[in-house]
């Protein structure tokens, strides 16, 4: 099949456009559920021996893991039009992200909790959105602020 783009040029764009993904990327933590550890199951109240009341054997340990990816925060976003005033704008507390393919499974898999950014909680808005560029995939996730 012909193509307008030679296979060339596709490796040079490819390439300029992983590099710019690689100058632009900044570390952000994935915070998933966190696990709960059974310490010691402890039986003896089944045979009507110890408090039955006191049974708290397990703690919780805390799952995230640090990726990296292109972050873009959103500072204002237009609005319809409200009372004959034409252009009101608000700070809208989002941001997106663009990571590659191991952040995006990280983030689908299970139950995120919070993303942090730049030591700012957020919760993820959308499911991904994929941007496909000659063969590399980026994977776009919009997130909004919590406190």
């Amino acid at each position: 099949m012909a193509s307008l783009v030679s296979t060339d040029e596709i490796s040079v764009f490819t390439g300029d456009f992983m590099n710019l993904f690689d100058t632009f990327k900044r570390t952000f933590t994935v915070h998933k559920a966190p696990k709960r550890i059974i310490a010691q199951i402890n039986t003896d109240f089944l045979y009507g021996y110890g408090e039955a009341a006191n049974q708290a054997n397990y703690t919780y340990e805390t799952v995230s893991q640090d990726f990296e990816g292109m972050v873009l925060y959103k500072d204002y976003q237009e609005s319809d039009e409200l009372g004959g005033v034409s252009e009101i704008r608000y700070f809208a507390r989002e941001s997106r992200i663009k990571v590659d393919q191991a952040a995006a499974d990280y983030i689908k898999n299970g139950k995120t909790e919070k993303i942090v950014i730049d030591g700012k909680n957020f919760q993820l808005m959308t499911e991904e959105s994929v941007k496909y560029f000659f063969g590399v995939k980026l994977y776009v996730f919009h997130l909004q602020f919590t406190t």
